[in-house]
């Protein structure tokens, strides 16, 4: 019964309407009847959402879309979770798997209190006979929203997705080594991919020299910004410098994975000039790490000030030889110092961004000043022979040990004994993971450079007593 009343209220409130329309029409001048009408509009059309659409095609005037790629490596990481049909695939330089919208899939997006849907769309192409045409299908994602953040789509909304999709496609890139030996299709860098192992919890060096370089390099990815404001390019120079064995090409490939940065390995032997130096330069990408190892022997940057007075300064060559009359013959390669300072710092160094320029040297003092300084080497790291503290990450890695009987007598050994961490570490390996022999043959091998230096400082022999009234006390006790 209630529900029959409800219908008869409805009927009787329809036709209400219907009288009161057809008497509006019939009694009202034309002129307010269209003023009603327009009034009437302007409240349906407030009341009803105002939505703007764009669209963003894959081809702008047969020219790829930039912006097209960026939407779909941002909506590939978005929508995993909330869209019904995904495309997925494994790029060939890529490390994790892509995932890619379907056709008229939909995926909503926030993004600061605007509500955004996506949708991507397919339209197949045909021919006039009605048959699939050969040309590409039209592939197309659609974006609606509020009118009211139009601006802020416009200005922040965008920038940001571009922004997202070059870290997502940066973080899921396969990282490579490069080097500049020439290969048979002219390539300047040649590549392989970088698969190093070694990281800042692996690296045996000074706990405290380790947190200075991560928080140096943190700082340095951290301040485009500031490169821009003090007018700077985007790069830093480190120097690491010390004794072979202790550990400089381990901390290349630490920074390398640390930032996740590719590695551009310059062989200055196989630059034949200047300018192919420059080609080299130009041609690394940004976020890389630009390493030159041994760079004493690579080329001569030897202090001028050291030098004869007659040799050219700004033109210092490689592999030169002498004919029978006296004059010097090129073998080849010709780069100079002044070509290696303008590589580091000149013009063409501000060709990219945010790249690490590292040179490695056993020979700190055989080098130029003018290299040294800071704006080319910003940083120099000095990496010595093998502490206490850097022991202890050796032992950790190789022995899977902490604490053991032998800790305090290392300590003691290697306050006066010099051993590179590449010495500690061949002992280890050779020990098959025992603990106790591990730890025995690097006492035992350190005693043994102990007793085999010839010139004995005064900690040393201060030293030798300890160990002998130790080595006393104990055939007393036995």
């Amino acid at each position: 019964m209630e529900i029959l009343l409800d219908w008869k209220s409805i009927g009787s409130l329809l036709a209400t309407l219907m009288f009161i329309r057809t008497a509006l029409r019939d009694f009202l001048p034309p002129e307010a009847n269209q003023a009603l009408q327009r009034f009437f509009n302007h409240v349906l059309a407030y009341l009803q959402p105002k939505t703007v659409s764009m669209t963003i095609e894959e081809y702008d005037d047969s020219y790829s879309n930039d912006l097209y790629d960026s939407v779909q490596t941002y909506l590939g990481s978005k929508s995993f979770t909330s869209a019904k049909n995904l495309k997925v695939s494994k790029p060939k330089n890529s490390k994790e798997f892509t995932f890619t919208m379907d056709t008229n899939q939909t995926f909503e997006d926030v993004f600061k209190g605007c509500r955004i849907n996506w949708s991507f769309h397919t339209i197949e192409k045909k021919s006039n006979d009605g048959y699939s045409s050969s040309e590409e299908d039209r592939k197309f994602f659609q974006l609606s929203f509020h009118n009211d953040y139009k601006e802020l789509i416009r200005s922040d909304y965008l920038p940001h997705i571009a922004k997202e999709a070059e870290v997502i496609k940066f973080k899921n890139r396969r990282r490579n080594l490069f080097t500049n030996r020439s290969d048979d299709h002219g390539r300047l860098w040649t590549s392989v991919p970088f698969n190093h192992p070694s990281t800042f919890d692996t690296i045996a060096i000074n706990p405290v020299l380790k947190e200075e370089i991560k928080v140096d390099l943190e700082k340095f990815v951290s301040r485009k910004d500031y490169y821009t404001r003090v007018g700077r390019a985007w790069k830093r120079g480190y120097l690491l410098y010390g004794p072979p064995g202790t550990g400089k090409t381990s901390l290349i490939a630490s920074i390398a994975n640390f930032l996740e940065f590719d590695i551009y390995d310059l062989e200055l032997s196989s630059v034949s000039d200047n300018s192919q130096l420059r080609k080299l330069l130009i041609s690394t990408a940004s976020k890389s790490v630009i390493v030159v190892e041994d760079i004493d022997c690579s080329v001569d940057l030897s202090d001028r000030k050291k030098k004869d007075t007659s040799a050219d300064d700004d033109e210092v060559k490689l592999n030169l030889k002498k004919d029978k009359k006296g004059s010097y013959l090129s073998m080849g390669n010709s780069v100079s110092l002044s070509g290696v300072l303008n590589f580091v710092d000149g013009l063409w160094s501000s060709c990219g961004s945010e790249r690490l320029i590292i040179f490695t040297t056993n020979h700190k003092e055989k080098l130029d000043a003018a290299l040294l300084r800071p704006g080319r080497m910003d940083k120099h790291i000095n990496l010595s022979f093998c502490d206490y503290y850097s022991f202890r990450t050796l032992a950790r890695n190789y022995l899977f040990v902490e604490e053991h009987a032998t800790m305090k007598q290392v300590e003691e050994l290697l306050s006066v004994v010099k051993m590179t961490p590449a010495d500690v570490a061949e002992i280890f390996m050779s020990c098959d993971e025992n603990i106790d022999m591990g730890m025995g043959n690097v006492v035992q091998e350190m005693k043994k450079r102990l007793i085999a230096g010839s010139e004995k400082t005064p900690e040393v022999k201060r030293f030798e007593d300890v160990m002998e009234e130790e080595n006393s006390e104990e055939e007393l006790s036995n």
